[in-house]
């Protein structure tokens, strides 16, 4: 009889515990979407009045996405997403050339980490597009182009601004991908602008900044990159 019993309760728990790793595998489906928020720069003291410059516009070339996600219960998850035609993203009005969706386990995550390979040896790796406006009827494009392929880690984060996202089953989660283009030109001052070197490109001047134009505005724009991404679950 006892052992009866014994093997009632060990079924009960292995059916429970059985039980409760199905649930961890249950799946999330996680859609990126990958947006920018634009930056505007004054003149002397803030003026409005006199010259801007503003970036507007972002493309981003990616080759490969990694998930690195650590879980309170349940084993942690970890896949690489390697894509056979690079991902183009046009920032600045949401478009990707591909639908980007994952189907991530359920569960309570206290660290999600995003890896992004950007570039693909052919095409700048980054391009972000603005103009600069001397004055009312002078206007000169900007354009940063970063040439390199690079390695963007990035801890993403919920709405609330913590570390720890939930993901539940069943539901759709959106994972907004944003380029912060005002950190990244926040401290390009400008006196930077007013001094850059123009470049005909086309047929027309512009201010362009890259590894051999501008360098020391590139340089500067180069040590911000990292941290110019970030990644918000909205739950």
């Amino acid at each position: 009889m006892r052992k009866i019993i014994s093997l009632v309760i060990f079924s009960l728990i292995l059916f429970t515990y059985s039980c409760e790793k199905d649930e961890l595998t249950e799946p999330t489906k996680v859609d990126l979407e990958f947006s920018m928020d634009s930056y505007t720069g004054y003149g002397q003291y803030g003026s409005k009045s006199g010259s801007s410059f503003e970036i507007n516009e972002g493309v981003m070339i990616i080759e490969s996405i990694e998930f690195d996600g650590r879980r309170d219960e349940g084993e942690d998850y970890f896949f690489t997403s390697d894509f056979s035609e690079p991902l183009i993203t046009e920032m600045h009005n949401k478009y990707t050339n591909k639908d980007v969706s994952y189907d991530i386990p359920q569960g309570v995550y206290n660290r999600i980490e995003l890896n992004f390979s950007i570039g693909d040896g052919n095409e700048n790796a980054l391009c972000l597009q603005g103009h600069y406006q001397r004055g009312p009827l002078d206007d000169v494009e900007i354009r940063f182009e970063y040439a390199f392929q690079e390695q963007i880690r990035i801890r993403a984060k919920n709405s609330m601004n913590n570390e720890q996202i939930v993901l539940k089953s069943n539901s759709d989660v959106k994972a907004n991908v944003i380029f912060d283009a005002a950190h990244l030109f926040k401290i390009v001052s400008m006196n930077m602008i007013n001094n850059a070197e123009t470049t005909q490109v086309e047929g027309e001047n512009i201010i362009l900044i890259n590894n051999e134009n501008n360098i020391d505005i590139f340089n500067v724009l180069v040590t911000r990159l990292d941290n110019s991404i970030r990644v918000i679950f909205d739950e």
